[in-house]
């Protein structure tokens, strides 16, 4: 049997997470589509069964590549932000 679950995710958000990197619960300031364009984010199951969400983080620092997309695993909470 497949289940299917729509999630609505607001544009602009705050979004919670345990981030790897950081081995912490980390909040972040983030919006669904890249600024100033139409590319939008993510989400999706890996396939070890995590939530993977992509998002534009607006509190980071551009990386290596130049780009602010940050990726979410298993994010706890996300809360519309104005």
């Amino acid at each position: 049997m497949k289940t299917e679950t729509q999630i609505k995710i607001p544009n602009n958000f705050y979004i919670t997470y345990y981030a790897d990197k950081h081995k912490k619960i980390i909040t972040r300031k983030g919006t669904w589509t890249k600024p100033n364009t139409e590319t939008k984010g993510t989400a999706y199951l890996s396939a070890k069964g995590q939530m993977c969400f992509i998002y534009w983080d607006l509190d980071a620092e551009p990386n290596e590549n130049g780009n602010q997309w940050r990726c979410a695993k298993n994010p706890m909470t996300w809360k519309e932000r104005e």
